[in-house]
């Protein structure tokens, strides 16, 4: 019967855009029963299914699938449990700017003195900046107060460069399957349909989803 796909279908869509924004919705935990079902007691599970539906552990740990999650639990001993549907997300301690030195010139204008360390950022204009002490120094200079997004460079600037020798859609792309998740949702089998779909179509909101996906 169709219906039970249809209901883990509809039941996945329901923790991914409820639970994961944090409302008020408890999404059902890993059930690892059903992948132990062919082990032994103690024993470690032997091979998960080859499915990536990610999903974030309360360790910290993004993990394929359920199984995955299960298997790492049955290894260590572990107790880990699900957090939420998706890659973990990381999240970025607060922009302080008082840490880094200042001087003040002869007209009164005031400069932030930055190494050249390149530890990019990337700030909520959706900008990368070199260092934390280049996004300080940009907001003392404009007058702005931007903040910090997250560690790494954004999603923004990974695709431009993705995509910059595509200056217009390939009508032909090649068959090989390296997905690349884009900020809209959708899953593009290789970097010609994707950037095809960032040039093409021109979605000029379009992005990587997840910086670490193969850029080939």
């Amino acid at each position: 019967s169709i219906y039970p796909q249809i209901f883990e279908l509809l039941d996945f869509v329901y923790c991914k855009y409820f639970c994961n924004r944090k409302w008020a919705v408890v999404c059902p935990q890993v059930d690892c029963s059903t992948y132990l079902s062919g082990a032994k007691s103690g024993e470690a599970i032997a091979a998960c299914p080859f499915i990536l539906r990610e999903l974030c552990g309360t360790d910290g740990v993004t993990y394929s699938n359920d199984c995955a999650l299960c298997a790492h639990n049955m290894e260590y001993g572990t107790q880990v449990a699900k957090k939420h549907d998706g890659r973990c997300i990381e999240e970025a301690a607060q922009l302080n700017c008082s840490r880094f030195p200042r001087s003040t010139l002869k007209d009164g204008r005031e400069l932030m003195a930055c190494t050249m360390i390149y530890d990019p950022v990337c700030g909520t204009d959706g900008v990368t900046y070199a260092s934390e002490c280049t996004l300080c120094a940009h907001n003392m200079e404009h007058r702005t107060n931007l903040g910090k997004r997250k560690n790494g460079r954004c999603e923004e600037d990974i695709t431009r460069e993705l995509c910059k020798d595509y200056k217009e859609a390939s009508p032909i792309c090649p068959m090989d399957y390296t997905p690349h998740c884009g900020s809209d949702g959708k899953t593009y089998s290789n970097r010609c349909a994707f950037c095809n779909a960032y040039v093409y179509v021109w979605q000029p909101n379009l992005s990587l989803h997840d910086p670490f996906l193969p850029l080939l």
